[in-house]
């Protein structure tokens, strides 16, 4: 017997992944380019991208453009260069094949994919609606299937800040799941959306049987914790102007010159955008005029309608951004 339920006790093979370093192309035709080479792969191969920063608009592209089509595994391995890892999947896939392609779980052993599966419930939350709260013992791992959740804390003022968001194949409660504790932060779905819920108990179990799993979320830990001294380091260091001009970049189109900003942005307020870059509305408003006087973003009724990448780039890097 090869082990629960006949499974063969080894990790999923994929086929190596094309590699294609996106610092080389042309902003102008970046994106076209990568779609051009993603849209070639089969179902279940991967194309292995070489960045220098944060891809996190890339991702936004893809989700507007490939919605479904991909799961995503980007990794900041230091020294501005990040590795992202887009494989071609199957939209309509079942639960199994969904948690093959989360990065924790994408080479563990056939036998826990379906172990875990079977234990696996799908729950919509409507947006607005809270996941759990910062402080509650929420007794399960959490995924996206589809949509997109923030991470917000709230302050002894009473003032919210959002840390972060998660989308499709992205893991929520990994902290509360490995030592019982309560949810580090509040979870709110920004849209609608679907999640994925296993029993902590269940991943606990899974992980003191197979190794690989369990590197899987040791390296997760691991990226998380770069993210986080990253969100300090700003926090610490980048003046309020920076501050917003890097998270404006995850919305801005690899173009040139002034262009329609990714969806999403333009129903973004500046108390959204103050809470993103963790500061106060009438900052974010002062940055996001100096941004519009600049040229590097035009503004609808103070709303974020267009974006110039490299002017908003120049901003996020420090090169013509004196503080606010």
């Amino acid at each position: 017997m090869d082990g629960p339920h006949n499974k063969p006790l080894v990790p999923f093979s994929r086929p190596a992944a094309v590699t294609l370093d996106a610092r080389s192309l042309s902003p102008a035709s970046r994106t076209e380019q990568i779609l051009e080479n993603f849209d070639k792969l089969q179902l279940g191969s991967s194309i292995e991208i070489v960045e220098e920063s944060d891809p996190r608009a890339l991702r936004n592209e893809m989700m507007q453009l490939r919605p479904g089509r991909f799961s995503w595994d980007a990794r900041n391995l230091g020294g501005n260069r990040w590795t992202v890892r887009l494989e071609r999947i199957d939209e309509n896939a079942d639960v199994e094949a969904f948690l093959q392609r989360v990065p924790p779980f994408s080479t563990a052993k056939a036998a826990t994919i379906h172990d875990l599966a079977s234990q696996t419930a799908e729950r919509t939350f409507k947006s607005g609606e809270t996941i759990f709260d910062e402080g509650e013992v929420w007794p399960y791992l959490g995924i996206v299937r589809n949509g997109k959740i923030i991470y917000t804390l709230l302050s002894a003022d009473g003032k919210t800040h959002t840390i972060g968001e998660r989308l499709a194949h992205d893991t929520l409660n990994e902290s509360g799941t490995f030592d019982g504790g309560g949810a580090t932060t509040r979870a709110e779905a920004l849209t609608d959306a679907t999640l994925l819920t296993v029993p902590s108990e269940a991943i606990i179990h899974a992980c003191r049987s197979d190794c690989e799993l369990a590197l899987g979320f040791l390296i997760a830990a691991s990226q998380a914790r770069r993210r986080s001294i990253d969100t300090i380091a700003d926090l610490a260091f980048a003046h309020v102007l920076q501050r917003v001009a890097k998270f404006l970049l995850g919305y801005a189109r690899a173009s040139v010159g002034m262009a329609r900003g990714l969806p999403g942005v333009e129903h973004l307020s500046q108390a959204q955008i103050a809470a993103a870059a963790g500061t106060v509305r009438d900052m974010a408003a002062r940055a996001l005029l100096r941004l519009k006087n600049a040229g590097a973003v035009e503004l609808d009724r103070g709303r974020v309608k267009a974006i110039d990448r490299a002017r908003l780039e120049a901003f996020a890097h420090n090169v013509q951004a004196p503080p606010v």
